[in-house]
Protein backbone atom coordinates (compact mmCIF):
# COMPACT_ATOMS: atom_id res chain seq x y z
CA UNK A 1 0.00 0.00 0.00
CA UNK A 2 1.53 3.84 -0.86
CA UNK A 3 -0.04 6.29 1.78
CA UNK A 4 0.49 9.94 1.50
CA UNK A 5 0.48 11.96 5.03
CA UNK A 6 -2.61 12.94 5.28
CA UNK A 7 -3.68 9.11 6.03
CA UNK A 8 -5.35 7.71 3.16
CA UNK A 9 -4.57 4.70 0.61
CA UNK A 10 -3.57 5.32 -3.31
CA UNK A 11 -4.03 1.60 -4.18
CA UNK A 12 -3.74 -1.66 -2.90
CA UNK A 13 -3.16 -5.20 -4.45
CA UNK A 14 -5.14 -8.49 -3.31
CA UNK A 15 -4.03 -11.86 -4.71
CA UNK A 16 -6.85 -14.07 -5.84
CA UNK A 17 -4.81 -17.14 -4.60
CA UNK A 18 -5.32 -15.72 -0.86
CA UNK A 19 -9.07 -15.20 -1.75
CA UNK A 20 -11.85 -17.02 -0.34
CA UNK A 21 -12.90 -19.56 -3.00
CA UNK A 22 -16.20 -21.20 -3.51
CA UNK A 23 -18.20 -23.80 -5.74
CA UNK A 24 -15.63 -24.27 -8.74
CA UNK A 25 -13.50 -21.95 -8.50
CA UNK A 26 -9.78 -23.48 -7.98
CA UNK A 27 -6.07 -22.11 -7.45
CA UNK A 28 -3.99 -22.79 -10.64
CA UNK A 29 -0.24 -21.79 -10.31
CA UNK A 30 -0.17 -17.73 -9.33
CA UNK A 31 -4.11 -17.22 -10.53
CA UNK A 32 -7.50 -18.53 -9.69
CA UNK A 33 -9.36 -20.52 -12.17
CA UNK A 34 -12.86 -19.35 -12.17
CA UNK A 35 -15.07 -22.12 -14.01
CA UNK A 36 -17.75 -21.19 -11.74
CA UNK A 37 -18.43 -20.62 -8.16
CA UNK A 38 -16.95 -17.25 -6.60
CA UNK A 39 -13.65 -15.28 -5.28
CA UNK A 40 -14.40 -13.07 -2.09
CA UNK A 41 -11.51 -10.47 -1.47
CA UNK A 42 -11.12 -8.83 2.11
CA UNK A 43 -10.29 -5.14 1.33
CA UNK A 44 -10.23 -2.39 3.01
CA UNK A 45 -10.74 1.52 2.65
CA UNK A 46 -9.41 4.86 4.37
CA UNK A 47 -12.94 6.96 3.35
CA UNK A 48 -16.04 6.28 2.31
CA UNK A 49 -16.30 6.50 -1.28
CA UNK A 50 -16.28 5.55 -4.74
CA UNK A 51 -13.04 3.49 -5.49
CA UNK A 52 -11.80 2.62 -9.08
CA UNK A 53 -11.31 -1.50 -9.37
CA UNK A 54 -9.23 -3.28 -11.34
CA UNK A 55 -9.58 -7.05 -12.28
CA UNK A 56 -5.87 -8.76 -13.82
CA UNK A 57 -8.05 -11.59 -15.73
CA UNK A 58 -7.58 -13.53 -18.67
CA UNK A 59 -9.97 -15.37 -20.79
CA UNK A 60 -9.82 -16.99 -24.12
CA UNK A 61 -12.60 -19.26 -23.56
CA UNK A 62 -15.48 -17.23 -25.68
CA UNK A 63 -16.18 -14.15 -26.98
CA UNK A 64 -16.76 -12.76 -23.41
CA UNK A 65 -17.91 -13.77 -20.27
CA UNK A 66 -20.15 -12.21 -17.70
CA UNK A 67 -19.89 -12.91 -14.09
CA UNK A 68 -21.47 -11.24 -11.22
CA UNK A 69 -19.89 -8.26 -9.00
CA UNK A 70 -20.66 -8.48 -5.51
CA UNK A 71 -19.67 -5.67 -2.99
CA UNK A 72 -20.74 -6.17 1.34
CA UNK A 73 -22.70 -8.81 -0.19
CA UNK A 74 -24.99 -6.31 -2.71
CA UNK A 75 -24.72 -7.73 -6.12
CA UNK A 76 -24.04 -4.48 -7.62
CA UNK A 77 -23.67 -5.80 -11.40
CA UNK A 78 -21.76 -7.13 -14.27
CA UNK A 79 -18.19 -7.60 -14.94
CA UNK A 80 -17.74 -8.52 -18.80
CA UNK A 81 -15.09 -9.90 -19.41
CA UNK A 82 -14.07 -9.44 -23.00
CA UNK A 83 -11.70 -12.59 -24.76
CA UNK A 84 -7.82 -11.94 -24.56
CA UNK A 85 -4.73 -14.49 -24.40
CA UNK A 86 -3.05 -12.84 -22.26
CA UNK A 87 -2.97 -11.03 -18.56
CA UNK A 88 -5.52 -7.74 -19.30
CA UNK A 89 -6.73 -5.31 -16.58
CA UNK A 90 -10.85 -4.93 -16.66
CA UNK A 91 -11.89 -1.58 -14.97
CA UNK A 92 -14.88 -0.91 -12.96
CA UNK A 93 -15.99 1.22 -10.11
CA UNK A 94 -17.47 0.43 -6.44
CA UNK A 95 -18.51 2.05 -3.67
CA UNK A 96 -16.73 1.33 -0.59
CA UNK A 97 -17.13 1.78 3.62
CA UNK A 98 -14.51 3.27 5.46
CA UNK A 99 -12.89 0.52 6.91
CA UNK A 100 -13.32 -3.09 6.17
CA UNK A 101 -15.18 -4.61 2.85
CA UNK A 102 -15.93 -7.46 0.83
CA UNK A 103 -15.46 -7.63 -2.74
CA UNK A 104 -16.52 -10.72 -4.43
CA UNK A 105 -16.89 -11.99 -8.00
CA UNK A 106 -19.16 -14.71 -8.55
CA UNK A 107 -20.58 -16.87 -11.26
CA UNK A 108 -22.38 -15.77 -13.74
CA UNK A 109 -21.44 -17.15 -17.36
CA UNK A 110 -18.27 -18.91 -15.41
CA UNK A 111 -14.96 -19.82 -17.07
CA UNK A 112 -12.36 -17.07 -17.00
CA UNK A 113 -9.33 -16.71 -14.54
CA UNK A 114 -8.47 -13.85 -12.07
CA UNK A 115 -4.82 -12.97 -11.14
CA UNK A 116 -5.57 -10.68 -8.81
CA UNK A 117 -7.93 -7.48 -7.73
CA UNK A 118 -6.23 -3.71 -7.43
CA UNK A 119 -8.41 -1.39 -5.52
CA UNK A 120 -6.99 2.63 -6.56
CA UNK A 121 -8.34 6.28 -6.00
CA UNK A 122 -11.06 6.69 -8.24
CA UNK A 123 -10.10 9.20 -11.21
CA UNK A 124 -13.50 11.22 -12.48
CA UNK A 125 -13.61 12.29 -16.01
CA UNK A 126 -16.03 14.97 -17.14
CA UNK A 127 -17.98 14.08 -19.90
CA UNK A 128 -18.09 16.31 -22.82
CA UNK A 129 -21.40 15.55 -25.25
CA UNK A 130 -21.33 16.22 -28.74
CA UNK A 131 -23.56 18.96 -29.03
CA UNK A 132 -25.14 17.93 -32.35
CA UNK A 133 -27.34 14.50 -33.44
CA UNK A 134 -25.34 12.06 -36.23
CA UNK A 135 -27.97 13.03 -38.70
CA UNK A 136 -27.11 16.37 -39.78
CA UNK A 137 -31.14 17.39 -41.00
CA UNK A 138 -32.53 16.40 -37.61
CA UNK A 139 -36.02 18.16 -37.40
CA UNK A 140 -36.75 20.71 -34.50
CA UNK A 141 -38.53 17.88 -32.73
CA UNK A 142 -36.23 15.67 -32.45
CA UNK A 143 -33.23 19.24 -32.02
CA UNK A 144 -35.95 19.67 -29.03
CA UNK A 145 -36.35 16.29 -27.69
CA UNK A 146 -32.25 16.00 -27.68
CA UNK A 147 -31.43 18.91 -26.15
CA UNK A 148 -33.88 18.35 -23.01
CA UNK A 149 -32.17 15.22 -22.57
CA UNK A 150 -28.84 16.63 -22.50
CA UNK A 151 -29.90 19.61 -20.19
CA UNK A 152 -30.87 16.90 -17.90
CA UNK A 153 -28.38 14.56 -18.20
CA UNK A 154 -26.42 13.66 -14.39
CA UNK A 155 -28.63 16.47 -13.45
CA UNK A 156 -32.02 13.98 -13.32
CA UNK A 157 -33.34 10.73 -14.82
CA UNK A 158 -36.38 10.71 -16.93
CA UNK A 159 -38.51 8.24 -16.11
CA UNK A 160 -39.45 5.29 -18.50
CA UNK A 161 -41.48 2.03 -18.99
CA UNK A 162 -41.73 -0.67 -21.66
CA UNK A 163 -45.12 -1.88 -22.87
CA UNK A 164 -46.68 -4.96 -24.54
CA UNK A 165 -50.20 -5.42 -24.90
CA UNK A 166 -51.34 -2.28 -26.29
CA UNK A 167 -54.75 -3.52 -27.91
CA UNK A 168 -55.54 -4.91 -24.44
CA UNK A 169 -59.54 -6.13 -24.86
CA UNK A 170 -62.13 -3.44 -25.38
CA UNK A 171 -60.02 -0.63 -24.04
CA UNK A 172 -59.38 2.62 -25.74
CA UNK A 173 -56.43 2.65 -26.89
CA UNK A 174 -54.67 5.56 -24.39
CA UNK A 175 -51.54 5.63 -22.61
CA UNK A 176 -53.67 5.33 -19.07
CA UNK A 177 -54.86 2.27 -20.19
CA UNK A 178 -51.71 0.72 -21.11
CA UNK A 179 -51.29 -1.94 -18.56
CA UNK A 180 -47.63 -0.75 -17.41
CA UNK A 181 -48.69 3.16 -17.01
CA UNK A 182 -51.55 2.07 -15.10
CA UNK A 183 -50.39 0.19 -12.74
CA UNK A 184 -47.41 3.11 -12.06
CA UNK A 185 -49.95 5.52 -12.00
CA UNK A 186 -51.86 3.64 -9.28
CA UNK A 187 -48.83 3.05 -7.23
CA UNK A 188 -47.73 6.81 -7.56
CA UNK A 189 -50.49 9.39 -7.00
CA UNK A 190 -50.80 9.46 -10.57
CA UNK A 191 -47.46 9.90 -11.45
CA UNK A 192 -46.40 8.86 -15.38
CA UNK A 193 -43.50 7.89 -16.75
CA UNK A 194 -41.92 10.23 -19.40
CA UNK A 195 -40.87 7.69 -21.92
CA UNK A 196 -43.00 4.93 -22.74
CA UNK A 197 -41.18 2.19 -25.02
CA UNK A 198 -42.97 0.84 -28.02
CA UNK A 199 -41.68 -2.58 -30.33
CA UNK A 200 -42.02 -2.83 -34.17
CA UNK A 201 -42.13 -6.49 -33.47
CA UNK A 202 -45.28 -7.31 -35.40
CA UNK A 203 -44.74 -4.69 -38.57
CA UNK A 204 -43.13 -7.08 -40.12
CA UNK A 205 -43.05 -10.98 -40.70
CA UNK A 206 -44.51 -14.33 -41.49
CA UNK A 207 -47.51 -13.70 -39.63
CA UNK A 208 -48.15 -10.17 -40.50
CA UNK A 209 -47.67 -11.10 -44.00
CA UNK A 210 -50.04 -14.34 -43.68
CA UNK A 211 -52.79 -12.27 -42.09
CA UNK A 212 -53.59 -10.23 -45.09
CA UNK A 213 -55.20 -6.56 -44.92
CA UNK A 214 -58.52 -6.86 -43.56
CA UNK A 215 -58.67 -7.79 -39.69
CA UNK A 216 -55.04 -7.67 -39.46
CA UNK A 217 -54.51 -8.13 -35.49
CA UNK A 218 -50.67 -7.23 -36.11
CA UNK A 219 -50.58 -4.27 -38.18
CA UNK A 220 -53.45 -3.13 -35.51
CA UNK A 221 -51.30 -3.46 -33.25
CA UNK A 222 -48.74 -1.74 -34.68
CA UNK A 223 -51.15 1.31 -35.69
CA UNK A 224 -51.92 1.41 -31.92
CA UNK A 225 -48.07 1.97 -31.14
CA UNK A 226 -48.26 4.84 -33.30
CA UNK A 227 -50.95 6.41 -31.85
CA UNK A 228 -49.82 5.76 -28.21
CA UNK A 229 -46.59 7.21 -29.42
CA UNK A 230 -48.59 10.36 -30.78
CA UNK A 231 -50.54 10.72 -27.52
CA UNK A 232 -47.40 10.77 -25.22
CA UNK A 233 -44.99 13.26 -27.52
CA UNK A 234 -48.61 15.41 -27.78
CA UNK A 235 -48.32 15.43 -23.87
CA UNK A 236 -44.44 16.43 -24.24
CA UNK A 237 -43.14 13.11 -22.84
CA UNK A 238 -40.85 11.08 -25.16
CA UNK A 239 -41.71 7.61 -27.40
CA UNK A 240 -38.82 5.14 -27.82
CA UNK A 241 -39.25 2.17 -30.36
CA UNK A 242 -36.99 -1.09 -30.77
CA UNK A 243 -37.48 -3.84 -33.26
CA UNK A 244 -37.81 -7.37 -32.39
CA UNK A 245 -37.63 -8.19 -35.75
CA UNK A 246 -38.35 -11.18 -37.01
CA UNK A 247 -37.42 -13.49 -40.26
CA UNK A 248 -37.24 -11.25 -43.35
CA UNK A 249 -37.65 -14.14 -45.29
CA UNK A 250 -40.82 -15.65 -43.45
CA UNK A 251 -39.96 -18.95 -43.49
CA UNK A 252 -39.77 -18.36 -39.65
CA UNK A 253 -41.99 -16.13 -37.30
CA UNK A 254 -38.92 -15.75 -34.73
CA UNK A 255 -35.89 -13.46 -34.36
CA UNK A 256 -34.34 -15.30 -31.39
CA UNK A 257 -31.02 -17.28 -33.06
CA UNK A 258 -30.75 -20.94 -33.47
CA UNK A 259 -28.27 -20.91 -30.14
CA UNK A 260 -30.46 -18.86 -28.33
CA UNK A 261 -33.06 -20.52 -25.17
CA UNK A 262 -36.87 -20.04 -25.61
CA UNK A 263 -38.93 -20.60 -28.76
CA UNK A 264 -39.48 -17.71 -31.43
CA UNK A 265 -36.22 -18.89 -33.57
CA UNK A 266 -35.04 -18.40 -36.65
CA UNK A 267 -32.77 -19.99 -38.99
CA UNK A 268 -32.31 -16.43 -40.70
CA UNK A 269 -28.50 -16.26 -41.54
CA UNK A 270 -27.58 -12.85 -42.25
CA UNK A 271 -24.18 -13.80 -44.25
CA UNK A 272 -26.55 -14.77 -47.08
CA UNK A 273 -27.53 -11.12 -48.09
CA UNK A 274 -23.43 -10.78 -47.92
CA UNK A 275 -20.79 -11.36 -50.84
CA UNK A 276 -18.63 -13.50 -48.54
CA UNK A 277 -19.18 -15.14 -45.36
CA UNK A 278 -17.00 -12.01 -43.47
CA UNK A 279 -20.09 -10.20 -44.56
CA UNK A 280 -17.77 -6.91 -45.56
CA UNK A 281 -20.13 -6.38 -48.50
CA UNK A 282 -23.91 -6.72 -49.66
CA UNK A 283 -24.77 -8.47 -52.43
CA UNK A 284 -27.65 -5.84 -53.40
CA UNK A 285 -28.63 -8.75 -55.41
CA UNK A 286 -29.61 -11.78 -52.76
CA UNK A 287 -33.07 -12.62 -52.18
CA UNK A 288 -32.12 -11.77 -48.24
CA UNK A 289 -30.84 -8.45 -48.75
CA UNK A 290 -33.84 -7.20 -50.71
CA UNK A 291 -35.68 -9.07 -48.19
CA UNK A 292 -34.11 -7.25 -45.29
CA UNK A 293 -34.83 -3.43 -47.22
CA UNK A 294 -38.44 -4.69 -47.87
CA UNK A 295 -38.95 -4.81 -44.00
CA UNK A 296 -37.07 -1.56 -43.44
CA UNK A 297 -38.97 0.19 -45.60
CA UNK A 298 -42.29 -1.13 -44.19
CA UNK A 299 -40.73 0.27 -39.93
CA UNK A 300 -40.01 3.75 -42.42
CA UNK A 301 -43.84 4.00 -43.49
CA UNK A 302 -44.79 4.20 -39.69
CA UNK A 303 -41.61 6.48 -38.48
CA UNK A 304 -42.61 8.79 -41.41
CA UNK A 305 -46.34 9.00 -40.00
CA UNK A 306 -44.71 9.81 -36.57
CA UNK A 307 -42.45 12.51 -38.32
CA UNK A 308 -45.58 13.45 -40.27
CA UNK A 309 -47.69 14.00 -37.03
CA UNK A 310 -44.54 16.10 -35.92
CA UNK A 311 -43.34 13.32 -33.23
CA UNK A 312 -39.03 12.21 -32.56
CA UNK A 313 -38.73 8.99 -31.49
CA UNK A 314 -35.49 7.38 -29.61
CA UNK A 315 -34.76 4.97 -31.98
CA UNK A 316 -33.22 1.48 -30.82
CA UNK A 317 -32.97 -0.84 -33.59
CA UNK A 318 -31.73 -4.36 -33.80
CA UNK A 319 -30.49 -4.24 -30.10
CA UNK A 320 -28.04 -6.45 -27.95
CA UNK A 321 -26.58 -7.71 -30.71
CA UNK A 322 -23.28 -8.55 -28.72
CA UNK A 323 -25.48 -10.90 -26.75
CA UNK A 324 -25.60 -13.21 -29.92
CA UNK A 325 -28.89 -14.04 -29.13
CA UNK A 326 -30.81 -12.33 -31.73
CA UNK A 327 -30.19 -13.07 -35.80
CA UNK A 328 -28.87 -9.71 -36.22
CA UNK A 329 -25.93 -10.99 -34.17
CA UNK A 330 -25.32 -13.81 -34.67
CA UNK A 331 -22.70 -13.85 -37.60
CA UNK A 332 -20.68 -11.46 -35.73
CA UNK A 333 -19.60 -7.80 -35.19
CA UNK A 334 -18.77 -7.04 -38.77
CA UNK A 335 -21.98 -8.24 -40.54
CA UNK A 336 -23.80 -6.60 -37.62
CA UNK A 337 -22.19 -2.66 -37.96
CA UNK A 338 -22.73 -2.98 -41.63
CA UNK A 339 -26.64 -3.86 -40.76
CA UNK A 340 -27.12 -1.09 -38.53
CA UNK A 341 -25.11 0.79 -40.98
CA UNK A 342 -27.59 0.03 -44.01
CA UNK A 343 -30.56 0.82 -41.68
CA UNK A 344 -29.35 4.03 -40.86
CA UNK A 345 -28.77 4.99 -44.19
CA UNK A 346 -32.09 3.53 -45.68
CA UNK A 347 -34.20 5.49 -43.27
CA UNK A 348 -32.25 8.79 -43.18
CA UNK A 349 -31.50 8.77 -46.50
CA UNK A 350 -33.70 7.15 -48.85
CA UNK A 351 -36.49 7.99 -46.51
CA UNK A 352 -35.65 11.39 -45.30
CA UNK A 353 -36.43 10.60 -41.76
CA UNK A 354 -35.21 13.62 -39.64
CA UNK A 355 -37.19 12.68 -36.88
CA UNK A 356 -34.94 9.86 -35.16
CA UNK A 357 -32.52 9.92 -31.92
CA UNK A 358 -30.55 6.89 -32.78
CA UNK A 359 -29.97 4.72 -29.37
CA UNK A 360 -27.50 2.02 -29.62
CA UNK A 361 -26.84 -0.50 -26.48
CA UNK A 362 -24.12 -2.41 -25.17
CA UNK A 363 -23.65 -5.68 -23.31
CA UNK A 364 -21.42 -4.10 -20.27
CA UNK A 365 -19.12 -1.86 -22.20
CA UNK A 366 -17.38 -5.76 -23.43
CA UNK A 367 -17.90 -5.42 -26.97
CA UNK A 368 -16.43 -2.32 -28.72
CA UNK A 369 -15.65 -4.34 -31.64
CA UNK A 370 -19.25 -4.26 -32.15
CA UNK A 371 -20.04 0.05 -31.94
CA UNK A 372 -21.07 1.42 -35.55
CA UNK A 373 -19.61 4.45 -34.56
CA UNK A 374 -20.10 8.25 -32.95
CA UNK A 375 -21.28 9.20 -36.35
CA UNK A 376 -24.22 6.48 -36.11
CA UNK A 377 -25.43 6.57 -32.51
CA UNK A 378 -26.66 9.89 -30.60
CA UNK A 379 -26.91 7.85 -27.19
CA UNK A 380 -25.23 4.67 -25.84
CA UNK A 381 -27.38 2.33 -23.93
CA UNK A 382 -27.00 -0.75 -21.20
CA UNK A 383 -29.78 -3.68 -20.73
CA UNK A 384 -29.81 -4.58 -17.72
CA UNK A 385 -31.10 -7.65 -15.88
CA UNK A 386 -29.79 -9.28 -12.93
CA UNK A 387 -28.56 -13.01 -13.09
CA UNK A 388 -30.38 -15.02 -11.60
CA UNK A 389 -33.31 -12.58 -11.20
CA UNK A 390 -33.36 -10.46 -8.03
CA UNK A 391 -34.92 -7.47 -6.84
CA UNK A 392 -32.03 -4.62 -6.33
CA UNK A 393 -32.06 -1.08 -6.40
CA UNK A 394 -28.26 -0.23 -6.80
CA UNK A 395 -27.26 2.39 -8.89
CA UNK A 396 -25.24 0.34 -11.09
CA UNK A 397 -22.73 3.05 -10.96
CA UNK A 398 -20.12 0.13 -12.03
CA UNK A 399 -22.21 -0.29 -15.33
CA UNK A 400 -22.47 3.22 -15.76
CA UNK A 401 -18.42 3.40 -15.79
CA UNK A 402 -17.58 0.44 -17.96
CA UNK A 403 -19.75 2.45 -20.63
CA UNK A 404 -17.69 5.51 -20.22
CA UNK A 405 -14.29 3.44 -19.58
CA UNK A 406 -15.35 1.47 -23.37
CA UNK A 407 -16.79 3.96 -25.33
CA UNK A 408 -15.69 7.47 -23.85
CA UNK A 409 -17.43 10.40 -22.71
CA UNK A 410 -19.02 12.46 -26.08
CA UNK A 411 -22.44 10.61 -25.96
CA UNK A 412 -24.96 10.40 -23.02
CA UNK A 413 -25.63 7.07 -21.43
CA UNK A 414 -28.66 5.54 -20.59
CA UNK A 415 -30.44 2.14 -18.78
CA UNK A 416 -32.67 1.19 -22.08
CA UNK A 417 -33.59 -2.02 -20.61
CA UNK A 418 -33.73 -2.85 -17.06
CA UNK A 419 -35.32 -4.77 -14.38
CA UNK A 420 -34.93 -3.48 -10.56
CA UNK A 421 -34.79 0.19 -11.16
CA UNK A 422 -32.02 2.07 -9.72
CA UNK A 423 -33.45 4.24 -6.36
CA UNK A 424 -33.08 7.76 -6.96
CA UNK A 425 -30.98 8.60 -3.76
CA UNK A 426 -28.71 5.08 -5.01
CA UNK A 427 -27.87 7.27 -8.37
CA UNK A 428 -27.10 10.80 -6.49
CA UNK A 429 -24.65 8.71 -3.85
CA UNK A 430 -22.90 7.27 -6.27
CA UNK A 431 -23.31 9.53 -9.23
CA UNK A 432 -24.36 6.90 -11.82
CA UNK A 433 -25.61 9.62 -14.11
CA UNK A 434 -27.83 7.65 -16.22
CA UNK A 435 -30.33 9.38 -19.06
CA UNK A 436 -33.20 7.58 -18.47
CA UNK A 437 -34.07 4.25 -16.88
CA UNK A 438 -36.99 1.81 -18.86
CA UNK A 439 -37.83 -1.80 -16.97
CA UNK A 440 -39.44 -3.94 -19.36
CA UNK A 441 -43.27 -4.68 -19.07
CA UNK A 442 -45.26 -7.03 -17.07
CA UNK A 443 -43.20 -8.66 -14.59
CA UNK A 444 -40.61 -6.51 -14.61
CA UNK A 445 -42.42 -3.66 -14.13
CA UNK A 446 -45.00 -5.22 -11.22
CA UNK A 447 -43.67 -8.48 -9.58
CA UNK A 448 -41.90 -8.94 -5.79
CA UNK A 449 -38.68 -9.70 -7.83
CA UNK A 450 -38.16 -6.65 -10.07
CA UNK A 451 -39.92 -3.56 -8.97
CA UNK A 452 -43.55 -3.41 -6.21
CA UNK A 453 -45.94 -0.64 -6.08
CA UNK A 454 -43.64 0.81 -2.73
CA UNK A 455 -40.91 1.17 -5.28
CA UNK A 456 -42.90 3.23 -7.95
CA UNK A 457 -44.16 5.38 -5.45
CA UNK A 458 -41.03 6.42 -4.02
CA UNK A 459 -39.50 6.35 -7.60
CA UNK A 460 -41.71 8.85 -9.06
CA UNK A 461 -42.01 10.91 -6.56
CA UNK A 462 -38.68 11.78 -5.69
CA UNK A 463 -37.39 15.17 -6.91
CA UNK A 464 -34.41 13.40 -8.89
CA UNK A 465 -36.86 11.67 -10.89
CA UNK A 466 -38.41 13.28 -14.23
CA UNK A 467 -42.24 12.13 -14.81
CA UNK A 468 -44.63 13.38 -17.78
CA UNK A 469 -46.19 15.77 -15.26
CA UNK A 470 -42.63 17.19 -14.67
CA UNK A 471 -42.02 18.12 -18.83
CA UNK A 472 -42.71 21.09 -19.62
CA UNK A 473 -44.10 20.56 -23.28
CA UNK A 474 -42.41 20.47 -26.48
CA UNK A 475 -44.32 23.76 -27.75
CA UNK A 476 -43.18 25.35 -24.46
CA UNK A 477 -39.47 24.26 -24.21
CA UNK A 478 -36.86 26.49 -25.70
CA UNK A 479 -33.34 24.52 -25.97
CA UNK A 480 -31.02 25.97 -23.87
CA UNK A 481 -28.64 29.03 -25.90
CA UNK A 482 -25.74 26.79 -25.65
CA UNK A 483 -24.98 23.30 -25.50
CA UNK A 484 -25.86 21.57 -22.13
CA UNK A 485 -23.87 18.62 -23.34
CA UNK A 486 -20.50 20.44 -23.33
CA UNK A 487 -19.72 20.31 -19.98
CA UNK A 488 -16.26 20.46 -19.99
CA UNK A 489 -16.35 23.88 -21.94
CA UNK A 490 -19.85 25.35 -20.49
CA UNK A 491 -19.60 29.00 -19.07
CA UNK A 492 -21.72 27.98 -16.16
CA UNK A 493 -20.71 27.40 -12.92
CA UNK A 494 -20.09 23.22 -12.54
CA UNK A 495 -19.83 21.28 -9.34
CA UNK A 496 -18.24 17.58 -9.90
CA UNK A 497 -19.78 14.48 -8.04
CA UNK A 498 -17.78 11.09 -6.95
CA UNK A 499 -18.16 10.05 -10.27
CA UNK A 500 -17.17 12.72 -12.68
CA UNK A 501 -20.10 13.71 -13.55
CA UNK A 502 -20.91 17.73 -13.74
CA UNK A 503 -24.18 19.71 -12.39
CA UNK A 504 -25.10 23.04 -14.00
CA UNK A 505 -25.87 25.59 -10.90
CA UNK A 506 -27.66 28.12 -13.68
CA UNK A 507 -30.14 29.65 -12.21
CA UNK A 508 -32.45 28.28 -15.85
CA UNK A 509 -31.75 24.67 -13.93
CA UNK A 510 -33.17 23.04 -11.12
CA UNK A 511 -31.11 22.32 -8.81
CA UNK A 512 -29.81 19.04 -8.66
CA UNK A 513 -30.33 17.42 -4.64
CA UNK A 514 -26.85 17.71 -2.70
CA UNK A 515 -24.14 18.52 -5.26
CA UNK A 516 -25.76 21.82 -6.44
CA UNK A 517 -26.84 23.51 -3.02
CA UNK A 518 -25.35 27.46 -2.76
CA UNK A 519 -23.47 26.40 0.62
CA UNK A 520 -21.65 23.11 -0.99
CA UNK A 521 -20.38 25.60 -4.14
CA UNK A 522 -19.09 27.97 -1.28
CA UNK A 523 -17.47 25.25 0.20
CA UNK A 524 -15.68 23.90 -2.66
CA UNK A 525 -14.39 27.37 -4.18
CA UNK A 526 -12.98 27.73 -1.03
CA UNK A 527 -11.38 24.09 -0.34
CA UNK A 528 -7.62 24.00 -1.47
CA UNK A 529 -6.62 21.18 -3.20
CA UNK A 530 -3.52 19.20 -2.32
CA UNK A 531 -1.14 17.99 -4.45
CA UNK A 532 0.99 14.78 -4.43
CA UNK A 533 3.43 12.37 -7.11
CA UNK A 534 3.01 8.98 -7.12
CA UNK A 535 5.29 8.43 -3.73
CA UNK A 536 2.55 9.81 -2.01
CA UNK A 537 4.73 12.95 -1.59
CA UNK A 538 3.05 16.20 -0.39
CA UNK A 539 3.85 19.21 -3.45
CA UNK A 540 1.78 21.81 -1.91
CA UNK A 541 -1.87 23.48 -3.29
CA UNK A 542 -0.80 24.65 -6.11
CA UNK A 543 -0.85 22.56 -9.87
CA UNK A 544 2.41 21.06 -10.42
CA UNK A 545 3.82 22.66 -14.00
CA UNK A 546 6.46 20.11 -14.40
CA UNK A 547 4.65 17.13 -17.03
CA UNK A 548 4.02 13.81 -15.59
CA UNK A 549 1.11 12.41 -13.43
CA UNK A 550 -0.24 13.63 -10.13
CA UNK A 551 -2.45 12.62 -7.38
CA UNK A 552 -4.89 15.23 -6.49
CA UNK A 553 -7.05 15.31 -3.33
CA UNK A 554 -9.89 17.44 -1.83
CA UNK A 555 -9.46 18.16 1.21
CA UNK A 556 -12.93 18.72 1.82
CA UNK A 557 -13.92 15.50 0.46
CA UNK A 558 -11.06 12.95 1.09
CA UNK A 559 -11.29 12.36 -2.59
CA UNK A 560 -8.79 11.77 -4.90
CA UNK A 561 -8.09 11.72 -8.75
CA UNK A 562 -4.98 11.09 -10.74
CA UNK A 563 -4.53 13.82 -13.20
CA UNK A 564 -2.12 14.42 -16.35
CA UNK A 565 0.25 17.43 -16.88
CA UNK A 566 1.25 17.80 -20.28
Amino acid sequence: MLAISSGFAFAERYQAIDATLGGDATINGNYVQMKGGSLSFAVSAQSKGMHELVVRYMQDYDEKKEQNLVVNSNNVGNLVFPRTATWTDLKSVVSLNAGSNTVAITNNWGWVDIQYIEINPHENTPFNLDKNLVNPNANEAAKKVFAFMQEKFQKKVISGVMTEAVLSGNNAVTLNNQEEVSFIRQSSSNKTPALVGFDFMHATGKEMEEAGTTGNWFKNYTNATVSLATELFQRGGIPAYCWHWRDPLKNDKGFYSPSADGSDKTNFDLTTACTNSSCTAWNTNSTAYNKMVEDIDIVADYLKELQNSGVAVLWRPVHEASGGWFWWGGKGAAAYKLLYKLIFERLTTHHGLNNLIWVWDSQGGGDPDWYPGDNYVDIIGRDFYYYPPEKNHASLIGEFEALKNAFGTAKMIALTENGSIPYPENLIDDGAGWSYFMPWYREWTNSSTHNVASDWNNIMNHEYVITLEDMPGWGNYTPPSSSSGASSSSSSETTSSSSGTTASSSSSEESTPILTQTSIVRALRATPQQYYNLKGEPLGTQKPTVPGIYLVKNNRTGQVQKIAVR
